[in-house]
């Protein structure tokens, strides 16, 4: 289940105020936790599917993991999710060093000093043609069938440069949502070097870390990015671009897309 109904009042003020009862369908969030190695780490609220895709993209988005091979074994008790790994990890050490990738990406100071901030690099040879941009787009409006229906939800989908869907997920939040196309790519082991992300969400820095961090090198939404992300697109190879009134809008790294 990843909707409920709810009975609300609608008011429409023209041609003059009137009140109806109708029932309304509401896009689902839970809170969705996060154990690393027997420790707490985080809690997400997200929709309730793919919690497995949401756990494993999530762990590569946040650079503790590069792929599931890292992974002992994955168990769910109702909304906690608790994840092994074949390592011991420093938890408190890798959040510190996610914050401060994003502030340097930024332009800013990091919070304490440490070890060397790494931003991470994409490399590919991949080509992808505009027009195919945006038929990727039209494609992640048709599946958003949940925002269709209750107009919550954000969607993330991961293409080839031919527009062939590779994964696509639904979410209350536009990072779940990138966290669990980046997921089910993993698990499917495919290659992310060749794939193109799209997504509704605007493209902060922080969500831009997350397509560099699986290692994807173009990233087209259906709304302007932030300067963050723009920022962190350039020093991290990651070519950016927005669509919307029939303009794609490349914002970086601008020779990875063919007319």
């Amino acid at each position: 289940m990843v909707t409920e109904n709810r009975k609300i009042n609608i008011i429409t003020m023209k041609p003059k105020p009137i009140t109806e009862e109708t029932i309304d369908e509401l896009a689902l969030d839970e809170p969705i936790c996060i154990f690393i190695n027997g420790e707490y780490h985080v809690t997400l609220i997200a929709s309730p599917q793919m919690k497995k895709e949401l756990a494993v993209g999530h762990l590569i988005s946040e650079a503790i993991i590069q792929n599931p091979q890292e992974i002992r074994s994955i168990t769910f008790r109702e909304n906690d999710v608790h994840i092994e790994l074949v390592k011991e990890i420093d938890l408190r050490e890798i959040s510190v060093g996610m914050m401060n990738l994003i502030v340097t990406a930024c332009s800013a100071k990091p919070r304490r000093t440490g070890s060397q901030v790494k931003i991470p690099q994409v490399r590919s040879s991949l080509h992808v043609k505009a027009e195919t941009i945006f038929d990727m787009i039209r494609k992640l409006s048709q599946k958003s069938d949940v925002h269709s229906r209750t107009r919550g939800t954000h969607a993330a989908m991961i293409c080839t440069n031919e527009s062939e869907v590779l994964a696509f997920a639904e979410d209350v939040g536009r990072h779940n949502a990138v966290d669990k196309v980046i997921g089910s790519l993993a698990l499917n082991h495919v290659d992310p070097n060749m794939c193109v992300l799209l997504s509704t969400g605007r493209q902060s820095g922080e969500m831009v870390q997350k397509a560099a961090r699986g290692g994807i090198p173009v990233v087209a939404s259906m709304t302007v990015p932030l300067v963050s992300g723009v920022r962190l697109a350039e020093v991290s190879g990651v070519t950016l671009a927005s669509i919307g009134k029939g303009q794609l809008k490349v914002y970086t790294n601008a020779d990875r897309i063919k007319l």
